[in-house]
């Protein structure tokens, strides 16, 4: 029952923001689209110690490289307008 009610109350949560944010609520498709394919891969887990040690930091860890990565583009682009000119 508490399953069922998360989803509606998600579904309804993700309604709001398709109509007020379109690129959030397409993000949040597109992520689920993605965890969804990467989830048959890795589970599944009938106990915690079943679960791999680099599993749990994973997220963090893409986040910190995506971000990195994102730094590194900008500083670039600055530094290449700085010397441009």
């Amino acid at each position: 029952m508490i399953g069922a009610t998360a989803f509606v109350v998600f579904v309804i949560l993700w309604g709001f923001a398709w109509r007020y944010q379109i690129k959030l609520a397409f993000g949040i498709l597109v992520g689920l689209v993605i965890g969804g394919v990467v989830a048959q891969f890795l589970g599944p887990y009938n106990t915690v110690d079943e679960i791999p040690i680099w599993l749990p930091p994973a997220p963090f860890v893409f986040a910190v490289i995506v971000l990195f990565g994102y730094a590194f583009v900008a500083w670039y682009v600055l530094d290449y307008k700085a010397n441009k000119k």
